[in-house]
């Protein structure tokens, strides 16, 4: 993370200070009758990768310890949310506060003051060996989506004086108000990793603490792709392949033929732009966004007036 700016899902850059204006805005209790401030969507890839998430790692995990602890699971594949006591299982949530977390960083002042304290869940699957060994699948950190206030959280007395002592310099007055930040996108995934190799960074952090990579232990890896769009990208990819080949190369697939024909404008593919504007990206070039997304998420976080989602293609209407 550089410095004091935060990248939100629309791609400009907030510092501290934006999100502090943004709170101070309504000026006024009670809350004005337009509402509190609008929500700020925070790009989650980003909050995951370079930002303050990068501090996740599995090892934090009460599931994922007690997990590899456990010597009584037949083999087989287990879903870690096989082992949820209650809708809201805190062992596969960790809690983290940045008042506390590398305060020589140069983003602390920035951690602090816009997220303070924050958790994050844990998803994904187990396997049991033959032989008891366990390999860790498809293993996912996502942030739970917070809010920007300065009021007490139950963060422990040492926490709560931070924060008390923060609302002395920024809202003496108590004019602010609270507002949403939700996250946006995609949370940091973890290549397959055994228990051993797990145990292996738990000693490694222990006798080299804070050596460890950003987004900690183990191989990972944050992807801003929409998932729901990963198959639209590769179907824009077998299409334009598709089309660098002659009619006599073609002619003998249907499903070339299909590509490279004069349809590749129909409903299909119509669906598919429909489905990459509603994302707020470039249907020809998911990887870019779209102008009108700025527009979109401009009005959410400034609460301008929201411009027109696009009309689905004839096939989606009933009439």
């Amino acid at each position: 993370m550089s410095g004091n700016e935060i990248r939100l899902a629309n791609g400009q850059l907030w510092t501290a200070q934006q999100f502090l204006d943004h709170y101070l805005s309504p000026m006024g209790k009670p809350t004005p009758l337009a509402g509190p401030p609008a929500p700020v969507p925070v790009d989650m890839s980003w909050y995951m990768g370079e930002g303050p998430g990068r501090y996740y790692h599995p090892g934090m995990f009460k599931i994922i310890n007690d997990l590899v602890e456990r010597h009584d699971l037949g083999p087989g594949a287990y879903n870690l949310s096989d082992f949820a006591t209650g809708p809201k299982d805190f062992s596969s949530v960790v809690n983290i506060s940045h008042y506390v977390t590398d305060p020589l960083s140069s983003d602390y002042r920035t951690r602090a003051l816009v997220f303070g304290n924050e958790s994050a869940k844990i998803s994904g699957k187990m396997i049991v060996n033959s032989d008891g060994s366990k390999r860790f699948e498809g293993i996912e950190i996502r942030p739970h989506d917070t809010d920007f206030n300065f009021e007490p959280k139950g963060g422990g007395h040492l926490l709560e004086v931070a924060r008390a002592r923060a609302k002395e310099i920024y809202d003496p007055d108590d004019q602010g108000v609270s507002y949403d930040i939700p996250f946006y996108g995609n949370g940091r995934t973890y290549e397959p990793f055994t228990d051993s190799q797990l145990n292996a960074a738990r000693r490694r952090e222990f006798v080299y603490p804070g050596t460890a990579p950003a987004g900690g232990w183990l191989p990972s890896k944050t992807d801003s792709t929409p998932r729901f769009l990963k198959g639209y990208l590769e179907y824009l990819d077998q299409a334009n392949d598709s089309n660098t080949q002659t009619p006599e190369s073609s002619a003998g697939s249907p499903e070339m033929r299909f590509v490279s024909s004069p349809n590749r404008s129909s409903s299909g593919n119509d669906i598919g732009s429909w489905i990459a504007s509603l994302a707020g990206v470039d249907p020809m070039n998911p990887r870019q966004a779209a102008p009108q997304l700025a527009g979109k998420l401009r009005g959410i976080v400034s609460n301008e007036p929201m411009p027109d989602w696009p009309s689905p293609p004839p096939i989606f209407n009933t009439r």
